[in-house]
């Protein structure tokens, strides 16, 4: 070939060199794409960690990346959520029920947000603890007994076509006044649900549903302020959507409650 071999080498490495560099320029061109699709994630939902962040991307938009490539983005760019560390106080003295099908333990809670120029608004929430779906809820100026059937009654009307007694439900609650009031009580009985509350001292025995609590104030109430009530209950109204239909829940192997839902049902509902 007429060329010495130190020449050849040396073309060969330069030829590496330049498929290296095109490598890497679109390497960073990606990672531009990816950090500009975090940063909006991140603007929506600053408390998602970066797992929770590279399912999202997978989920929502469909970017198969890895977890280790979303956590050095983030990290570099300061985007990382600090973990919070809890330390135990009590000891639950009985373990918390497992679902394993659709309706059959729901949890049910109350949380409160304040309302500039309103006041407290009190939400009620009926959760699915199999699915994680939110199967009702009641957003009010007052946490009365008639707010907890409210929720409760929207929950049977959207996941019991055939009746609440068909699906032997379980509801979970805490010793509150409303959930251990005679009302609730006698509704419950009529709607042949079995009423459950937690054991006393026992931090567990609703903790799918305080976690969604957890999750609901974080994405909604702790980056924004409203101004009345209507513009509070567009906003959980928008929310509660979202979440059902969109969030990827770590649980659910990162899909949302209604997809886990409905590929449940594919395979055990004939």
């Amino acid at each position: 070939m007429s060329l010495n071999r130190s020449s050849y080498y040396r073309l060969k490495t330069n030829d590496k060199g330049t498929i290296r560099r095109k490598e890497q320029s679109r390497r960073e061109k990606e990672n531009e794409e990816y950090l500009g699709i975090i940063k909006e994630i991140k603007l929506n939902h600053p408390f998602f960690g970066y797992r929770r962040v590279r399912a999202y991307m997978k989920y929502k938009h469909k970017i198969d990346i890895g977890r280790k490539r979303v956590y050095r983005l983030m990290k570099l760019n300061d985007l990382l959520v600090e973990p919070k560390r809890y330390k135990a106080k009590r000891t639950p003295k009985k373990s918390k029920p497992k679902a394993d099908k659709i309706n059959q333990w729901w949890g049910t809670d109350m949380t409160k947000f304040y309302v500039n120029r309103v006041g407290w608004l009190y939400l009620v929430v009926v959760l699915d603890w199999f699915s994680k779906k939110v199967v009702g809820y009641d957003l009010s100026l007052r946490s009365k007994t008639q707010q907890w059937l409210d929720a409760l009654n929207i929950a049977v009307d959207n996941n019991c076509p055939f009746g609440a007694r068909e699906y032997k439900i379980n509801l979970m609650s805490d010793n509150g006044s409303q959930p251990t009031s005679i009302k609730y009580e006698k509704e419950v009985l009529s709607l042949g649900i079995n009423h459950v509350t937690t054991s006393y001292s026992n931090p567990k025995g609703n903790a799918d549903t305080e976690r969604f609590m957890r999750t609901f104030k974080e994405e909604l109430i702790y980056i924004n302020e409203f101004d009345s009530f209507g513009e509070a209950k567009e906003a959980v109204d928008e929310f509660m959507k979202f979440y059902n239909e969109d969030y990827p829940h770590s649980a659910l192997g990162e899909i949302s409650p209604v997809e886990f839902e409905n590929i449940w049902k594919l395979k055990n509902v004939a």
